[in-house]
């Protein structure tokens, strides 16, 4: 039952939220670890990394190979150009991606990720949905980024949105606690990257278990009358 008025902005993660990219990351990465000459890890290890940015990626999965502090440095530069040339190999959209844009027509819509731009931009362009965000805030875009508030106070101040009526929507507890931080509301992917004890954890407003559960969270839009 919806509950809560219609947005004013959704800023919406990207990895774990929008797109499942995480075969992808973990190709990437265990080629890197071989061609370093540290073992494969398994897919789950590596997810377990994923959301933070690609330094914490690779430092926490380097020490889980067996690897040091050296070795990340070298593992971190050579799967930066595997991952370039691989991103778009297996990472689709989320089902339900494109019936959220269209059931928000006219709610402005913001990305904010811990990814960096040289991976963010060619993924976004090759999926279709560059256009689809305003602005588009990857880890390198400004000083700080998630958890801290910095990106979501930079896109409440470009729309000029009344942080009670916006909505971070992310799959992992940085993305709550950023959401939190700057004072808007949240809600919590369970079918992404992260376990649902930690998104529980991080006390989200709401949670939903499938994209395509979003609109439901919310009254009917302008124009048009309940059920629709």
């Amino acid at each position: 039952m919806a509950t809560h008025p219609w947005p004013e902005l959704l800023i919406f993660d990207l990895d774990g939220t929008l797109i499942d990219s995480k075969e992808d990351i973990a190709a990437a990465l265990n080629q890197t670890l071989a061609e370093s000459g540290l073992p494969q890890l398994a897919r789950e290890v590596i997810y377990a990394h994923v959301g933070n940015g690609v330094f914490e990626l690779i430092r926490g999965t380097v020490a889980a190979a067996g690897g040091d502090e050296g070795q990340a440095e070298a593992v971190l530069g050579r799967f930066m150009e595997v991952y370039e040339a691989r991103c778009l190999e297996r990472t689709r959209l989320y089902p339900g991606a494109h019936e959220v844009r269209v059931r928000f027509a006219g709610v402005p819509m913001a990305l904010i990720t811990n990814k960096s731009m040289r991976f963010t931009r060619p993924i976004l362009a090759g999926l279709g949905i560059a256009a689809w965000f305003e602005p588009v805030l990857a880890r390198d875009s400004l000083a700080r980024c998630k958890p801290h508030p910095e990106p979501l106070l930079h896109c409440l101040a470009r729309h000029g949105a009344d942080p009670a009526r916006t909505w971070m929507v992310g799959d992992g507890a940085v993305d709550i606690e950023a959401g939190r931080a700057a004072g808007v509301r949240t809600v919590g992917c369970l079918y992404g990257f992260r376990t649902e004890a930690e998104l529980r954890a991080a006390r989200p407003d709401a949670l939903i278990r499938d994209l395509r559960e979003l609109p439901g969270l919310f009254g009917p839009g302008p124009g048009l009358r309940p059920g629709q």
